[in-house]
């Protein structure tokens, strides 16, 4: 069982984070193109490849929060596909096998007495062009060796996203993260749906939760850390502990090392 980091925020080296994953003698560092110094135009994928050889520390990215691709621009839906196309492409160059994303919710209007989600008006459109978008980057993840995995956000609950989503699981190299903390911060809908398709989690986000509140220390909060961590290893999936600072990840591998699951 892999146990990886994520890229943080108060960093803005690649070389702080692979100096920290060393340190705390992880597997593997999850970038995040959310923050600039993680684009991939600012990463040699070369350099990645050589890092993973010579310290064993491997890599995967998080694709965009924002990055919608059932939305129903047209030209907006092509300009995040390229994104990811790039990211493939990229990915394949430097040795990164899975690449995480979002399925976004879209857009809601608050009525007087309920709010109503627009792609759910509108689930025919949003699933087309989600599925679109789902089938050309199967094509190239298989080509590149790679894995798109979508990773829940309180968000599988919903109807219209499980429309789309079982579909898009059927194409090659497309999977699912089980993200744990917002899991919890759903009332644990989503966990309903990834059950179904429990077979196609390849991979697994785990932070703990206090009431509302997600990504705090490994064994500090609600959550049943130790069974979701039996599931990853039966599974031998990657889990990444995904606390956001650096004091509380060395907290929480400190946990995770005092009870034996590394």
């Amino acid at each position: 069982m892999k146990i990886g980091m994520p890229a943080l925020v108060e960093y803005n080296t690649l070389d702080q984070l692979i100096n920290l994953c060393m340190e705390l003698k992880l597997d593997f560092i999850e970038l995040n193109m959310n923050l600039p110094y993680n684009f991939i135009g600012k990463l040699n994928p070369g350099l990645l490849k050589k890092t993973t050889e010579e310290t064993g520390i491997e890599f995967t990215m998080h694709m965009p929060d924002e990055a919608d691709l059932g939305v129903f621009y047209e030209s907006v839906r092509r300009g995040y596909e390229e994104l990811f196309s790039e990211t493939i492409e990229w990915a394949g160059l430097a040795g990164i096998k899975l690449l995480n994303m979002h399925i976004i919710e879209g857009a809601k209007m608050t009525l007087p007495d309920k709010k109503v989600y627009i792609y759910q008006e509108y689930s025919r459109e949003f699933k087309n062009n989600f599925i679109k978008s789902i089938k050309t980057l199967s094509e190239k993840a298989m080509k590149n060796n790679v894995a798109l995995a979508v990773e829940n956000s309180a968000n599988f609950g919903k109807a219209y996203i499980q429309d789309a989503l079982n579909e898009a699981v059927l194409y090659p190299n497309v999977g699912l993260t089980w993200d744990t903390g917002h899991d919890a911060v759903s009332g644990f809908t989503d966990r309903d749906f990834l059950m179904l398709h429990e077979k196609k989690i390849v991979h697994m986000h785990v932070h703990d939760v206090i009431g509302k509140k997600d990504h705090q220390i490994l064994f500090r909060g609600d959550l049943d850390i130790r069974s979701l961590l039996e599931f990853a290893g039966k599974k031998n999936i990657g889990i990444l502990a995904e606390v956001k600072t650096a004091d509380a990840l060395k907290e929480s591998i400190y946990e995770l090392r005092t009870r034996k699951f590394i």
